[in-house]
């Protein structure tokens, strides 16, 4: 059985995936062409994320994580960047599907994204099969120059 800190870290990398599978979309006309220039840079990070996962390569998110993160999974268990990183360097959690089928980004003051979205998932977590479909909030934060992910918040959609 998955005790909850792994069940919430587990969660907070499928959220995290969830954004990664479709094309930057940008909502209302605030900030015209600096908005969508931030939503194309997230997007980027997005795409980088979901390779990084695939390949079990940790240094995405140990370059990409505020250092402030933070997780709530779909158990309510709240992870932070130390705990995700450990998640991502060992090799207990491998996907073999991650479809996204809905994605809404919101953006905020030129400094904050919000993305929403729906995603399915298989594959494996210390050796035992998982799948399922969760929603998703994820919140990005220009830090300086770079943008980070901030918080990452998933719902387990029941069957």
């Amino acid at each position: 059985m998955i005790n909850s800190r792994t069940a919430a870290l587990f969660v907070f990398l499928l959220a995290g995936l969830t954004a990664l599978f479709s094309q930057a979309a940008r909502k209302g006309a605030a900030g015209g062409s600096r908005d969508q220039e931030s939503v194309t840079a997230v997007g980027k990070l997005e795409d980088q994320m979901r390779l990084a996962a695939l390949k079990g390569d940790a240094s995405w998110w140990v370059e990409n994580l505020s250092d402030g993160y933070v997780e709530t999974d779909f158990q309510g268990n709240v992870t932070n960047k130390a705990e995700t990183i450990e998640l991502q360097r060992s090799s207990a959690l491998i996907y073999d599907i991650l479809n996204l089928s809905e994605r809404s980004v919101h953006t905020f003051n030129g400094d904050t994204i919000i993305i929403t979205g729906k995603v399915t998932a298989e594959g494996t977590f210390h050796q035992k099969s998982f799948s399922g479909d969760f929603q998703i909030t994820r919140v990005w934060v220009k830090q300086g120059l770079e943008w980070k992910l901030a918080s990452s918040q998933t719902t387990r959609i029941a069957p």
